[in-house]
């Protein structure tokens, strides 16, 4: 009764003990996640200036840059990979950028960092990234750079 009294008088749903804690489930066996594709996002931010040249005036950006990473299987434990694995990717180029002024970082030292250029580069870089480090991993599918919050550019694989 009191168990009724603490959730409003309904009862607790059936995932969930009557202390408010997730019961352990298993992972999803092989058949159950065969017919499924999974995605996993994985953003990060940095603060870094720009501008385009001949005579382009130099400006900051707060970027944001999200990579979107798909698989067709998960691990014993359910996961597609840990978040930190990818993270740890992500991060990486991320701070190359990190309060820099980006036409003196290569390539963009020869090439217009355009948000198009920039999300090109972060882009391979990344599939290089996963290609050593976790060549049985999800595949990259996109990267996304917003040089605002309303303003993207999105590089997919093809």
């Amino acid at each position: 009764m009191a168990e009724l009294a603490m959730n409003g008088g309904r009862a607790p749903h059936p995932k969930v003990s009557s202390l408010g804690t997730l019961r352990p489930q298993r992972a999803l066996t092989t058949e159950e996640s065969a017919s499924l594709k999974f995605e996993l996002g994985i953003d990060s931010f940095f603060g870094a200036s720009h501008s385009m040249r001949p005579d382009g005036e130099r400006h900051t950006h707060s970027f944001r840059v999200q990579a979107t990473f798909v698989t067709d299987a998960v691990d014993q434990e359910g996961m597609v990979v840990g978040f930190r694995e990818v993270s740890d990717l992500l991060e990486v180029e991320a701070k190359k950028y990190v309060s820099r002024y980006i036409n003196e970082i290569p390539p963009f030292d020869r090439i217009q960092p355009t948000g198009e250029n920039i999300a090109a580069v972060v882009f391979r870089n990344l599939q290089q990234g996963l290609a050593a480090d976790l060549p049985h991993g999800p595949r990259l599918v996109s990267v996304t750079l917003w040089e605002s919050p309303t303003s993207y550019v999105k590089v997919m694989a093809k």
